[in-house]
């Protein structure tokens, strides 16, 4: 399969403004926190009586590819990036996970 990778956004900008790059979101992850909303919990209604809970995390998986999505609890700088490409997969999951809004709500907000 070949390497494809969609950068939906990276950076709060205005329509037509040039995205950000993954080198600058990796430098915001070292600095800023992502916001825990992005750690929560979420529902799926599968049926009427049956709902499903899942975990909302910042890295997951997306028809094939790696989701990477967020933004930060003091800076406004949304990002969503689908990839298959493991390079850059291996860089972001270590930037996520070393970020401290992973340290501080990843665990606390998994589901039982």
């Amino acid at each position: 399969m070949q390497n494809q990778t969609v950068i939906h956004s990276n950076g709060s900008k205005w329509a037509g403004e040039d995205k950000n790059t993954i080198e600058q979101l990796v430098e915001i992850l070292k600095t800023e926190t992502i916001e825990e909303r992005f750690f929560s919990q979420y529902s799926v209604r599968v049926s009427p009586l049956n709902i499903k809970l899942h975990n909302h995390c910042p890295i997951s998986d997306y028809n094939g590819l790696v989701r990477f999505f967020g933004n930060f609890e003091t800076l406004s700088h949304v990002f969503r990036i689908d990839t298959n490409d493991k390079e850059l997969i291996n860089k972001l999951s270590k930037a996520i996970r070393e970020n401290e809004g992973w340290k501080k709500y990843y665990s606390k907000n998994l589901l039982s």
